[in-house]
């Protein structure tokens, strides 16, 4: 029986360091392949409860062109925190990316890229309902079931329950990526770091050390 890698991926559609992080996992997972199962964690940093105050947009601010000048953060830019009315509440992309999961990982893996890349290359407000319909289309989802999914409460419910889910095994801020369900990284890390993190866990369970294909 071929083993199994869980790797657990709690993100925000909003986090701009979640940016960089999913390209360095795309990459980890290419050359660890079927080996390796990536799954995203809906974890989202804004509620919607209060407007973003000054200082709040000064950080936002600032973690995107941080963000912007690792390698995989190429072209990402601020807009969508600088205009006149910027996003208040994470949930309704990460609802969208729930939603899409329906239809298969592949599906979701499509829309949330966009998403991102609209969020940060584009300063596009995904938080929009328009919006996120606009981008679902475009990533070639099936509609009909898409907006039902995305207006179910069993999708906001499992939103939730990820959410508080990363609270009780220790998520604290994102990106935070778990392997095998009890080793965390937090923060921006390298690819390496990510590489040599899972050897360290296939050694300690006693696995054989899988051949990764660079």
């Amino acid at each position: 029986m071929s083993l199994k890698v869980p790797v657990y991926f709690f993100h925000d559609v909003l986090c701009a360091y979640c940016v960089v992080t999913a390209e360095r996992l795309r990459l980890l997972q290419a050359e660890f392949g079927d080996a390796l199962e990536l799954t995203l964690r809906p974890f989202p940093l804004r509620f919607g409860d209060t407007r973003l105050e000054a200082r709040d947009v000064k950080r936002l601010v600032r973690t995107v062109r941080k963000a912007a000048k690792e390698p995989e953060g190429a072209g990402m830019t601020p807009e969508i925190w600088l205009s006149e009315d910027p996003p208040i509440s994470s949930l309704p992309p990460l609802l969208a990316v729930e939603a899409a999961l329906l239809q298969g990982r592949t599906a979701q893996d499509r829309l949330v890229t966009r998403l991102r890349n609209a969020a940060f290359r584009a300063g596009v407000d995904v938080t929009r309902r328009d919006v996120l319909l606009e981008v679902a289309a475009a990533s070639g989802l099936d509609m009909t079931r898409f907006i039902a999914a995305f207006d179910a409460q069993a999708t906001a419910r499992a939103v939730e329950l990820s959410h508080r889910d990363g609270v009780l095994h220790g998520v604290r801020a994102i990106p935070a990526v778990t392997i095998g369900d009890s080793w965390m990284m937090t923060g921006i890390r390298e690819l390496s770091e990510y590489r040599d993190a899972l050897a360290r866990f296939l050694d300690e369970k006693g696995y054989a050390r899988m051949r990764m294909v660079h």
